[in-house]
């Protein structure tokens, strides 16, 4: 006997998955099947008399399918997010594709049959593609002054008793647009000053608001024409005297006061009256 003839003679072979009782001819399972590695299984058994023809029978056995896979989502994103977080502008177009969202379950018929969707109210929506595939894309213009980021989550649910899901979370976040002018508290301010005042005295402090963020809110003002009697501080509308009021020299002064962010766009126009 060589090394070979010996070592297979040690070998011993017995089923793992099922077991067959040799007197009654039962098949019983001996752990638990899974459809999605092996959907059939054939086994062959022999019934003998002790004669010298045995009968063999081939035995086929289908595992049916249970819904004990949740469905698996695979999102790849058509616009680079920067640390988890999909950036976007408020003048993106409405339909501005952010990702292309693959579903698939391992299970069968209805138990692999997945559907897909927004689980929040926010302005995307999720188009389809092919019947596993979906575009994440914008459904409304975007506004950052109504909400600058938005957090949600893009379930896949199959439709399996119960019924399995999973979910994949999205952050978008909006980036600001010059899209709001400047606009003053009082569009219009009349005051009375006394004659033969101090010069650099103090008259009233200009304000206007911007309903952007970052350098597009910062607002500088400007003194327009026939306003060579007073100063402003650009920063801060702060409005001063440049020189003494005489009334009988000239009674009312009626200039512009112009308001402008630091972004792209500028403005509103104040109409400012002096009286002396």
């Amino acid at each position: 006997m060589n090394s070979a003839t010996a070592a297979t003679s040690n070998l011993v072979y017995r089923l793992v998955l099922f077991a067959l009782n040799s007197t009654t001819g039962l098949i019983t399972v001996q752990r638990p099947l899974d459809r999605e590695e092996t959907a059939i299984h054939k086994l062959t058994v022999q019934a003998s008399d002790g004669s010298s023809s045995p009968a063999r029978a081939t035995i086929t056995i289908n595992v049916t399918d249970v819904n004990d896979n949740a469905p698996n989502i695979d999102l790849r994103y058509i616009i680079s997010p920067t640390n988890g977080t999909v950036m976007l502008s408020e003048k993106d177009p409405i339909n501005t594709k952010i990702a292309l969202i693959t579903v698939s379950d391992k299970d069968t018929d209805v138990n692999g049959k997945v559907i897909c969707f927004i689980e929040k109210d926010v302005p995307f929506h999720l188009k389809a593609v092919y019947d596993n595939q979906y575009l994440l894309e914008t459904s409304a213009l975007l506004d950052y002054e109504g909400t600058k980021e938005y957090i949600f989550k893009i379930v896949a649910s199959d439709s399996g008793k119960p019924s399995l899901n999973q979910t994949a979370l999205v952050r978008v976040r909006l980036e600001d647009e010059n899209d709001n002018p400047p606009i003053f508290t009082q569009p219009v301010i009349e005051l009375a000053v006394m004659e033969n005042n101090q010069r650099d005295m103090f008259l009233t402090t200009i304000s206007a608001t911007d309903e952007d963020s970052g350098r597009n809110a910062e607002i500088v003002y400007q003194l327009g024409p026939n306003a060579s009697f007073f100063d402003l501080d650009r920063k801060t509308g702060v409005l001063t005297a440049s020189r003494v009021f005489d009334r009988e020299e000239q009674e009312r002064f009626l200039f512009t006061v112009t308001a402008r962010d630091n972004g792209t766009r500028a403005l509103q126009i104040l109409c400012v009256r002096e009286s002396a």
